[in-house]
């Protein structure tokens, strides 16, 4: 299974969308949360589950915060933010529900509802909004593996490339309290590790006591920074495969 995350940046040209699935259809994510995106933008599959149509009222409708998209059958979740979320539950053909939380969290200067974005305001509002549904969502579905993709406008490593200290601290401890852990924050980051000294703040993020084993993240395109005449984020994935069986009793002599 293979979960992945990009911020599209508004895909309104044919022509960065024919790029765009170009590098869509060589990942071959099993689901994808796209961000910034614009329902013109398919990446081949067959079911989806979007935020709020408009961006906040402030575009034409078809632009969404967030889509997710699946490969598999899915079940829309309610979330306390549908403007700038999306979640669902996830039903494969073989193995085990699972559920994907995208976001996108305010960045530096966004404003969120009524909270300006001075002092990281409307981030940590935003953030105490989403990560009560992480923990929500996660009591109701508790043998569910839950993940949560998207822009969190916030970068996981040192030295600093983006965001605030206070924010990366608020964010840590919201993945915490929720029993998360970022697959792409510190050491796991694919674009500090490939791109230095850009890093990630599209994430994708586990339980921390998952039963499936996560390969380390990986990050397009494949280049130094990224491609402002695409969009000017790097697109992430991480590929898991399930538990390990159980041991087997030795037999009986």
């Amino acid at each position: 299974m293979k979960l992945a995350t990009w911020n599209l940046a508004l895909p309104v040209v044919e022509k960065r969308r024919r790029e765009m699935r170009a590098h869509t259809d060589r990942e071959q994510a099993d689901v994808w949360v796209l961000t910034e995106t614009h329902d013109s933008f398919m990446p081949g599959h067959p079911w989806s589950h979007s935020s709020t149509a408009g961006r906040d009222g402030l575009h034409r409708p078809e632009h969404r915060w967030v889509t997710i998209w699946s490969q598999y059958p899915l079940q829309p979740l309610e979330t306390s933010d549908p403007d700038r979320a999306a979640a669902a539950r996830i039903l494969p053909t073989s193995g085990a529900p699972f559920i994907v939380y995208g976001t996108v969290l305010p960045w530096i200067g966004s404003p969120w509802r009524e909270h300006p974005s001075a002092g990281g305001a409307a981030f940590g509002a935003a953030l105490a909004v989403q990560a009560s549904d992480w923990k929500r969502i996660r009591l109701a579905y508790p043998d569910d593996e839950f993940f949560v993709l998207g822009d969190l406008n916030q970068a996981l490593v040192s030295p600093r490339y983006y965001g605030s200290r206070a924010n990366r601290v608020a964010l840590e401890k919201a993945l915490d309290d929720a029993g998360l852990e970022a697959l792409t924050a510190g050491a796991g980051d694919p674009i500090r590790r490939d791109s230095a000294p850009c890093a990630a703040i599209d994430h994708i993020c586990a339980r921390r006591d998952s039963k499936w084993r996560a390969a380390p993240a990986v990050r397009w395109p494949d280049v130094p920074v990224p491609e402002k005449w695409l969009t000017d984020h790097f697109g992430v994935s991480v590929a898991f495969a399930g538990p390990p069986p159980a041991p087997t009793a030795p037999s009986s002599p």
